[in-house]
C-alpha cells in the first residue's frame, strides 16, 4: 500500500484542517505561502486604492468645479449705445470686466504676468517642486517671504477659494491647481488668468485695467504699463497706482527687473521703462464716482427697465442696449432746459448763498474738512479734466485767504476768485466762501498747459425742469432730460413728476368736441359759469367772455369756452377721451378738467400729443430699439405697437386748431423757427407749473417747469408762454437744423357717419341760441352776452357733484393763465404742499393778446 507525504497530506488539508494542524505542521504551511499571500492582499489594495483616486480624480468637488469653468461666465461691462449703434452713451456692471481671446492679449502683457507671476508657468503641471524648494530655502535663510504658488495655483485661488492661510487650503489649493491643468491647455489657463485678475478701481482683467488706468486698450500698453497692471494683483489696495503711486511705482520696477532677469525682456527697455514716472489718465482718479454727462437721465431709465425685466445680475451682465436717443440732440436738450433753469433763477429766485459741503469725518460731519479730506474729494463733473469755455460745473473751495480770494479746485485744475469773479451774487469771497464749500461756477477761460481756469460764480437753480422729444411715426424717444443735474436730483421730472398740465390739457376736451360733430368755425359759448361755489375765470380774469369760434377759444386758450365744451359733451366723453390718448391717469370726473387738473407727467403727455401729426394713431414710446446678450444673441427687439386714438380727419382738424396757437395764438413766438409748427401751451393755477408742448409733422417736444415736489409759484409774469416755450425755441432752433421741412397734411372730407352728428349739432345750436335770444328779449336786454347763469350740467354729462365747501386747508387748483381760469374748483387732487405768495395783479379784460399761456 502506497504512502502518502506530509507535504502531500498538507495540501489535501481544509482551510478547517490547517487550522487544526499541529503547531509545526502550520508554520511549515506559513512559511510557504506568506509572500504570495502579502503580494494578492498589495495588489487588491493597490487596485481599490487606484479606483477611489480615479473617482476623486474625476467625481470630486474639485473635479466638478474645475470642470463647470468650461461654462464659467464672469460679469462683463453692459454698454448703452446711442442710436447710430456706435457712441456708449452709458455703462455698467456689477464687476467691471471686458474680456479678451489668448490672441487678444498683447504679448508685452503676457511676459509681465509671467515673469511676476510663474516663469516656469509652461513646464510644470499646475505645482512647482523646484518653486516650492526655491522659496522653501529662501525663506529659511533670508528675511524674505517668498512664495512658491504658480500661476494656476494664483488662479485656483482666485476662484475658488478665500485668503485664509491655513494648510488645508493650501492643499486645496494645489487640489484644484492640478485639476486645472488638466482640463486645460496653458493658453487657456492664461486667457482666465488675464480676464479674472483683480486691479482696483472695481477693474477686473487687463482689458478694464488698462482702460481705467491709462485710457486705452490692452493691445496699445506700453512694457512700463503692461508691468503695473501685473504688479497690482498682488495687493490692489497696497499697490494702487491711485492712492499709493510711490508703492506701485516700486512693485512695477520689481516686476521690469524680473522680466529682464528671466528674459521677457532687454535689459535697456527695462531701465527705459523704470525711468519713466507713472503717468494715469486724467480719468483714472475718479473711477469711485460716476461720470456727469448729458445721458445720465436715459441711462438710468434704461437701466431701470433692464432690470425690472431681466433682474440685476442679468442686466448688469454684458449686455448690448441699442437705443433711440440721438447724441446731438440730448446734449442740446441738456444744455436748454439747463440754461432755461438758469435764466428763470437770476431773473426770479435771487441769490441764496446755498452751497453743499463735502463729507468730513471730524465733529459727525458738521467739522471743518482736513487737507487730505479736501484733496482726496472728486466731483463727478471733473471726470476726465475735460473743461470747455461755457461749461458750468461744480468747483471745490480749497482755502480763502485775507486777501479777499478764494482758491477754488477743479480736478487737476484750479482757479482763483475774487470779488470781479462772483457774478451776479455781488458778494465778497471772504464773506461768502469757507473750505470745503463745493459751489457752481461758469468757466471762462481755460489755460491747460498751466491747468487753469478763470471762472464766474453761479447758482444752482432751485426750480427744476424737464424735456422729452419723441418721433410721432416710429415712437423713439430721441431725447428726455430729467432735471438740471442728476446727481444733485436723480428725480427723473420727465416721467415721475406727475403734475396738474393747466391748459395744455384742453387739446383732448376739443378732440372729444370735433368727433362729437363739431367743427373749428363752431361757435362755442362764453357766457359765465356757475356751479355751487366754482366759478371759473378766464386769464384776464373776467367771468365769461363773447362767443366765438373753436379755433379761435383753443388758439386764445380761453378757459370759460373749454368747460362750456366738456359740459356739452359730456364728462365721460371727456375722460374716454384722454384715456384714448393713452393717458394712464383717469381723468377727475369734474368740470374743472378741462382746465387741467389732472396729474399727468410729460412723457405721457409728449405720446398723447404725438396722435396728433401721426393721423390720429399713436405709436408706444420706447427708446431701446434692441438688446443684445454678451453672445450676441437677440434677448428683445422693439416691436411696433399703434394705438388708433381718432380717425384722420379729427386729427388733422385738431392740427390745424393747434396751429393757431402757433400763429395768433398764445405761444406765436414759436413761429419764429420759420417751419410749420402746432401746440399748446399750459400755466397752472398759481403759476405753479409751466408746460408748453409743440410738434412738427415728425417730431414731438415737451417741456416743463416747476419747482420739485411742492406748489409753490414761480411768479405772476411765468406762463406756459414766458416759461416753457423759451426753450422748446432754443432747442428745435437747433434740432430742426439740416432736416427737410415738412408741412401737416390737409384735413379730408368729414366722413360721412360724422355729417349727421355735425347736422345735429348745428340744429342744436341754433335752438338754444335761440332760446337765449328770446330770454333776452322778454328781460328788455340788449347786451348780447349771455348773463351769468347758475348751469347744472346734465346727469349724464358728470358723474360726481362738486363736493360742498368744508374747512379743509384749501387744495392747489387750475391756475388762469391766457386760457386757464383762476378756478377755486370743485376737488382737483393735489398731492404735494403748496407754497403761497402775494396776492396776484388781474390783468386788465379785453387785451388784446393773453401774455403768454
Amino acid at each position: 500500500m502506497a504512502t502518502i507525504s506530509t507535504g502531500s497530506k498538507l495540501r489535501a488539508y481544509s482551510p478547517r484542517a490547517i487550522a487544526s494542524a499541529p503547531p509545526s505542521e502550520r508554520r511549515h504551511i506559513l512559511r510557504r505561502f506568506w509572500l504570495p499571500a502579502v503580494l494578492v492582499l498589495g495588489l487588491a489594495a493597490g487596485g481599490l486604492t487606484g479606483i477611489i483616486a480615479a473617482y476623486e480624480l474625476n467625481y470630486s468637488r474639485a473635479a466638478n468645479e474645475v470642470a463647470a469653468l468650461a461654462t464659467y461666465r464672469p460679469s462683463v461691462v453692459t454698454r448703452i449705445y446711442a442710436d447710430d449703434d456706435k457712441t456708449v452713451i452709458g455703462e455698467f456692471a456689477l464687476e467691471k470686466r471686458i474680456p479678451l481671446k489668448y490672441d487678444e492679449i498683447p504679448p508685452v502683457m503676457k511676459n509681465a504676468i509671467l515673469a511676476v507671476e510663474d516663469a516656469r508657468f509652461y513646464d510644470h503641471i499646475g505645482i512647482d517642486p523646484i518653486r516650492i524648494i526655491g522659496a522653501a530655502w529662501k525663506n529659511l535663510t533670508t528675511e524674505k517671504v517668498e512664495g512658491g504658488s504658480t500661476l494656476t495655483q494664483q488662479l485656483a485661488k482666485n476662484l475658488f477659494l478665500s485668503k485664509e492661510q491655513t494648510l488645508k487650503r493650501k492643499v486645496n489649493e494645489w487640489a484644484l491647481a492640478l485639476q486645472i491643468e488638466r482640463y486645460y491647455t496653458k493658453s487657456q489657463i492664461m486667457e482666465l488668468y488675464a480676464n479674472h485678475i483683480f486691479l482696483g478701481a472695481n477693474a477686473y482683467g487687463v482689458e478694464a485695467g488698462a482702460e481705467t488706468y491709462f485710457g486705452k486698450q490692452a493691445r496699445d500698453l506700453t512694457i512700463g504699463e503692461a508691468a503695473l497692471l501685473a504688479a497690482v494683483p498682488k495687493a490692489p489696495t497696497e499697490y494702487s497706482p491711485l492712492n499709493n503711486p510711490a508703492r506701485a511705482k516700486e512693485r512695477r520696477d520689481l516686476v521690469l527687473d524680473l522680466m529682464a532677469k528671466n528674459g521677457f525682456a532687454t535689459q535697456a527697455e527695462t531701465d527705459a521703462a523704470k525711468a519713466k514716472p507713472i503717468q494715469l489718465a486724467d480719468t483714472a482718479y475718479y473711477q469711485s464716482q460716476p461720470k456727469s454727462s448729458p445721458f445720465d437721465y436715459p441711462v438710468e431709465y434704461i437701466r431701470q427697465e433692464l432690470e425690472d425685466k431681466y433682474t440685476t445680475r442679468v442686466a448688469q451682465g454684458g449686455l448690448s442696449v441699442y437705443t433711440t436717443i440721438n447724441v446731438d440732440a440730448q446734449k442740446k436738450a441738456y444744455e436748454v432746459v439747463r440754461e432755461g433753469l438758469r435764466r428763470y433763477d437770476r431773473s426770479h429766485s435771487g441769490w441764496r448763498s446755498s452751497y453743499t459741503k463735502i463729507p468730513v469725518a471730524a465733529n459727525n460731519g458738521e467739522g471743518a474738512p482736513t487737507q487730505q479730506e479736501l484733496a482726496n474729494y472728486k466731483h463727478p463733473d471733473w471726470f476726465g479734466n475735460d473743461y470747455q469755455q461755457g461749461r458750468y460745473l461744480m468747483g471745490l473751495v480749497m482755502k480763502v485767504d485775507p486777501r479777499n480770494e478764494a482758491t477754488v479746485r477743479f480736478g487737476k485744475y484750479t482757479a482763483t476768485v475774487t470779488a470781479v469773479d462772483m457774478g451776479w451774487s455781488h458778494r465778497q469771497p471772504r464773506d461768502e466762501f469757507k473750505p470745503g464749500y463745493l459751489a457752481e461756477f461758469a468757466i471762462r477761460e481755460v489755460d491747460q498747459k498751466d491747468r487753469r481756469l478763470k471762472v464766474e460764480l453761479s447758482q444752482v437753480p432751485a426750480v427744476q425742469g424737464a424735456m422729452m422729444t419723441l418721433n410721432a411715426k416710429t415712437g423713439e424717444m430721441v431725447t428726455m432730460v430729467g432735471g438740471y443735474d442728476f446727481y444733485t436730483n436723480k428725480f427723473n421730472n420727465a416721467t415721475q413728476a406727475y403734475r396738474q398740465t393747466g391748459s395744455c390739457f384742453k387739446p383732448f376736451v376739443y378732440t372729444a368736441a370735433v368727433e362729437w360733430g363739431m367743427t373749428p368755425d363752431t361757435t362755442v359759448s362764453g357766457a359765465p359759469i356757475s356751479i355751487g361755489p366754482w366759478q371759473p375765470h378766464n386769464y384776464d380774469g373776467s367771468l365769461g367772455c363773447g362767443d366765438m369760434p373753436l379755433k379761435m377759444a383753443l388758439a386764445k386758450s380761453m378757459n370759460i369756452p373749454a368747460v362750456h365744451l366738456l359740459q356739452t359733451v359730456g364728462i365721460q366723453t371727456g375722460a374716454q377721451m384722454v384715456r384714448r390718448f393713452g393717458i394712464k391717469v383717469p381723468m377727475a370726473p369734474y368740470l374743472p378738467s378741462a382746465l387741467g387738473a389732472t396729474e399727468v407727467p410729460l412723457d405721457q403727455m409728449v405720446s398723447a400729443y404725438s396722435a396728433f401729426p401721426n393721423n390720429g394713431v399713436r405709436v408706444e414710446p420706447h427708446m431701446i430699439r434692441r438688446v443684445l446678450d454678451r453672445d450676441g444673441a437677440v434677448l428683445e427687439e422693439w416691436e411696433r405697437t399703434t394705438y388708433k386714438v381718432v380717425n384722420e380727419y379729427v386729427a388733422l382738424t385738431m392740427v390745424s386748431m393747434m396751429r393757431g396757437v402757433v400763429q395768433f395764438g398764445t405761444a406765436t413766438a414759436a413761429s419764429s423757427l420759420g417751419v410749420p409748427l402746432a401746440g399748446k401751451t399750459g400755466t397752472v393755477n398759481d403759476h405753479t407749473d409751466v408746460w408748453f408742448i409743440g410738434y412738427t409733422p415728425t417730431y414731438v417736444t415737451g417741456t416743463w417747469m416747476g419747482f420739485p415736489g411742492r406748489k409753490k409759484p414761480l411768479g405772476n409774469d411765468m406762463t406756459g408762454g414766458h416759461g416753457a416755450l423759451p426753450m422748446f425755441i432754443d432747442f428745435m432752433k437747433d434740432f430742426l437744423k439740416n432736416k427737410p421741412k415738412e408741412d401737416f397734411g390737409k384735413a379730408p372730407t368729414m366722413p360721412e357717419d360724422m355729417k349727421e352728428l355735425f347736422h345735429q349739432r348745428q340744429r342744436e345750436l341754433q335752438a338754444e341760441r335761440a332760446e337765449q335770444a328770446a330770454e333776452a328779449k322778454d328781460k328788455g336786454e340788449t347786451d348780447t352776452t349771455p348773463p351769468a347763469t347758475d348751469t347744472e350740467p346734465k346727469l349724464e354729462q358728470i358723474t360726481l357733484p362738486p363736493p360742498p365747501k368744508t374747512d379743509v386747508p384749501e387744495r392747489p387748483v387750475v391756475k388762469p393763465e391766457p386760457g386757464t381760469p383762476k378756478t377755486e374748483a370743485p376737488p382737483p387732487a393735489a398731492t404735494r404742499p403748496r407754497e403761497t405768495e402775494q396776492p396776484k395783479k388781474k390783468g386788465k379784460k379785453g387785451d388784446p393778446e393773453p401774455p403768454g399761456d
